[in-house]
């Protein structure tokens, strides 16, 4: 009998242990930077591929298939408790055998005990079947397979998740390189306009004030050069904790790489949508990960009921048994119905818990759909919103570029002042960024759209494109 149940769960318990000896060290305190970390390195890489490394490397996406399995184990033991009326009838059958061996001293008045024993050895071997539960397990089974339905929509919606927040990151790091570029561009201008200053003051042009400003102008711009390095790091480390990076990995520079001329190009990755947000919200409504889980859910809730009513119901088993006492054998079968009669109202409750459940689940779709047609007006509106804005930025680069090129001309000849010329600097820099940051917006609102609907990315072969001729994507 040992022999029987350690070949049956020999497998199992092997890989048992094999897990716990794997997972050993990280349960002592080992950190990542103590075991062997390979390093990565996508630099040039596509957005796409740097989306399916986090999707490969993320925690969360682990656990969420993890749960997935477990949603399946916990069906499998649900099968494993089926009846023989049921599609698995080679389940309903539970087999058990005992042995043993007792002594006992004869019959004898108490004063008159010896150590005299009489020795019997035992065994028995029963067999026992689960004839009929009225639906129980099928209940159970109906309620578990929505569960596990629930499982795999949560796993694409985390998917999903993690898409959206690498690609917010990584656009956030191109845009915020862009703005590095610009402040350092900024620093030249006024660095040049600081040599005209003192060039100018040496031949009595212009007043010492003037070249005090233009000294001061380049302070700060050189301070923004600082605060825009930093946004670049800080973009960075969030585009390596989203891809499931640490720091014994690698980290932005060394994984992706940096993106030089950041300033005069942008990256097109997605293409532009032109849906509204009635036609988005009408697929996502059937199509949304979140939906769906919440939909399985209320199935499972539905059946969940079905099992507490057939609790109500009697049940039917059989069995058949074989026993030895030495030297005697003997066997048995019967049939047996069990039928509760009364257990406190419990299972009353029971049913009633099951209904509110199943209307809890049918407002939780409600919450999940008002939820996302808030989420998809938003989406469509910072779209919109960034479509427009960047069309107005190209405009104002044009125009802040001309008027920037005509000062410096005038402050040459002394036909305007200093102020102008800080005014139409400072004019080109913020329209530059301006014009930068609405388009990533945009594409940032894209993949949005793809998480809220439920779609796969649609990736454009990724060009880098001039950024006067953005809206020409």
């Amino acid at each position: 009998m040992v022999a029987a149940v350690a070949i049956l769960g020999c497998g199992v318990v092997h890989d048992a242990r094999k897990a716990q000896r794997r997972h050993a060290s990280a349960g002592v305190g080992e950190t990542v930077a103590e075991r062997v970390a390979p390093k990565v390195d996508l630099r040039g890489a596509p957005l796409r591929a740097i989306a399916e490394f986090a999707l490969a490397n993320r925690p969360t996406m682990l656990a969420a298939a993890l749960a997935v399995e477990d949603a399946r184990l916990a069906l499998k033991a649900i099968a494993a408790d089926a009846p023989i009326a049921s599609l698995t009838p080679w389940n309903a059958l539970g087999l058990s055998a005992d042995a043993g061996y007792s002594e006992v001293s004869p019959q004898a008045k108490l004063r008159d005990l010896d150590h005299t024993r009489r020795g019997n050895a035992t065994g028995g071997l029963s067999l026992d079947l689960l004839v009929w539960d009225f639906g129980r397990n099928s209940a159970l089974a109906k309620a578990q397979t929505e569960k596990v339905l629930a499982a795999e929509m949560a796993l694409a919606g985390e998917g999903y998740k993690i898409f959206n927040e690498v690609a917010t990151c990584y656009f956030t790091l191109l845009c915020n390189e862009a703005l590095f570029e610009i402040s350092c561009t900024n620093e030249l201008e006024y660095l040049e306009h600081l040599r005209q200053a003192e060039n100018q003051l040496e031949l009595g042009e212009v007043k010492e004030l003037d070249v005090l400003k233009a000294r001061l102008d380049l302070a700060e711009a050189r301070q923004a050069i600082v605060a825009a390095s930093n946004d670049v790091i800080t973009a960075g480390a969030d585009l390596m904790a989203a891809m499931g990076v640490d720091a014994a990995t690698g980290n932005a520079r060394t994984v992706v790489g940096l993106h030089p001329g950041a300033l005069a190009r942008v990256l097109r990755v997605f293409p532009r949508t032109e849906f509204t947000d009635t036609d988005a919200f009408r697929l996502a409504a059937t199509n949304a990960p979140a939906v769906k889980v919440a939909r399985a859910k209320l199935r499972a809730a539905s059946a969940e009921v079905d099992y507490a009513i057939a609790d109500l119901l009697p049940s039917v088993s059989a069995s058949l048994s074989l026993d030895w006492v030495d030297p005697f054998w003997y066997w048995g079968w019967g049939v047996k119905a069990f039928q509760s009669l009364f257990s406190g109202f419990s299972r009353r409750t029971a049913i009633e818990r099951a209904v509110n459940a199943l209307e809890s689940a049918a407002a939780a779709i409600d919450h999940e759909e008002q939820t996302l047609s808030y989420d998809i007006a938003l989406a469509v509106a910072e779209r919109d919103n960034a479509v427009e804005a960047e069309r107005t930025a190209r405009v104002s680069v044009r125009e802040a570029r001309l008027n920037l090129e005509t000062v410096k001309s005038q402050y040459e000849l002394g036909d305007v002042s200093r102020v102008d010329f800080t005014d139409a600097v400072g004019a080109l820099v913020r329209s530059w960024g301006d014009l930068v940051k609405a388009y990533y917006r945009g594409q940032t609102a894209e993949t949005k759209l793809f998480q809220l609907m439920g779609l796969d990315p649609e990736y454009l072969p990724e060009q880098w494109i001039e950024i006067d001729d953005a809206g020409g994507r």
